[in-house]
């Protein structure tokens, strides 16, 4: 197999201070065969100056204004050369071995789709941030490993994951030809969901390459650094968790079969009433209880338009059922799991 081209698409606002470790990383990697496309999104903080002066060979592409981080990918599949994107975050540093070990393993069986390495804290380097995130079946996601040792055995071996953390991941190109949306009106061909502002837009395609047939591995002989401090955690929480549940909510309705839509989305909207109480009554955040509601309402005024995208997918994205892969790509957890996660308190074992 020739070297293949790896088309590396980063979206950025006001990120200026993450580039030099991110762009140094990334440029002086072993894998030389690549090319790199710079979204800056609005940016006011000198970022497109300072890609032109140190990182001429970088594509840039500007917005006028943040557009959010789906917008932002709009039309990128027009540009993107590469037999294989990799999707990355601004405030990541990659090892000089990632491209090369993940190109390897992504074209290592026809069948594989998109790949992520183990991505660490920063700078608490033995930590994990992710390794893959698998699913429960009340819709939550299970972030296996997270803030664990990484040199534990159970989390160095390969394995298929439901869900990819989008701070970075690398994908056929085929496969992103395939799963994403279409051209629309004005709207060019995107990788995202154009709803999505930020939040869950990750798993929706990850779920979208599940139903195309393809599979999705966590690969654990390389690594890659996440600072953390970008653009989200910038971002009042209401704003992020009313993102979040939205984008949750119509993922689901999207790409689930029925028979996965009936036991699943009761069982969502139960724990969304229940973390919704749970904030009013721990921590008296009106204004994030508020946002659990709004982002329901948002599916419910919005559902002629997500029965739509859910046609597209089902008549021509979809080739797999559901039980091909959600049965065992699903996790168990004790009820004490949900206390920490509404909490924000440590404690939860895999």
């Amino acid at each position: 197999m020739q070297t293949p081209l790896v088309s590396v698409v980063i979206v950025g606002y006001n990120a200026k201070h993450f580039l030099p470790q991110c762009l140094s990383s990334l440029t002086k990697g072993d894998y030389k065969n690549i090319e790199i496309l710079y979204v800056d999104n609005g940016s006011t903080d000198g970022t497109s100056e300072y890609i032109n002066k140190h990182y001429p060979q970088i594509i840039l592409i500007q917005n006028l204004k943040n557009v959010g981080f789906s917008p932002a990918h709009e039309g990128i599949l027009a540009k993107v050369k590469g037999d294989a994107a990799l999707l990355l975050n601004t405030d990541t540093i990659v090892e000089e071995n990632l491209l090369e070990e993940l190109v390897k393993a992504l074209y290592e069986k026809k069948d594989i789709g998109a790949v992520q390495p183990k991505i660490l804290m920063y700078p608490d380097k033995n930590k994990i941030d992710s390794i893959g995130a698998f699913f429960l079946n009340n819709g939550l996601l299970y972030h296996l490993g997270y803030e664990k040792d990484c040199n534990r055995p159970m989390y160095n071996k390969a394995m298929e994951i439901f869900s990819t953390k989008g701070a970075i991941m690398l994908i056929k190109k085929k496969v992103l030809d395939k799963v994403s949306f279409p051209k629309h009106g004005n709207h060019k061909a995107s990788i995202f969901d154009q709803d999505y502002f930020t939040a869950f837009e990750d798993t929706d395609l990850c779920i979208r390459i599940w139903l195309a047939g393809y599979r999705i591995l966590y690969v654990p002989t390389t690594k890659a650094y996440h600072v953390g401090g970008g653009a989200v955690k910038k971002m009042m929480r209401s704003f992020v968790l009313f993102h979040g549940e939205k984008n949750r909510l119509a993922t689901y309705l999207k790409n689930l079969s029925p028979k996965y839509l009936l036991k699943v989305l009761p069982r969502m909207i139960i724990m969304l009433q229940i973390e919704c109480l749970a904030y009013l009554i721990m921590k008296r955040r009106i204004d994030i209880a508020f946002a659990i509601q709004k982002a329901i309402l948002w599916n419910i005024f919005h559902l002629k338009e997500i029965l739509e995208k859910r046609h597209y997918v089902q008549a021509r994205i979809r080739v797999v059922g559901d039980d091909s892969f959600i049965p065992h790509l699903t996790k168990k957890v004790r009820l004490s799991y949900y206390y920490y996660l509404v909490t924000g308190l440590k404690g939860y074992e895999d």
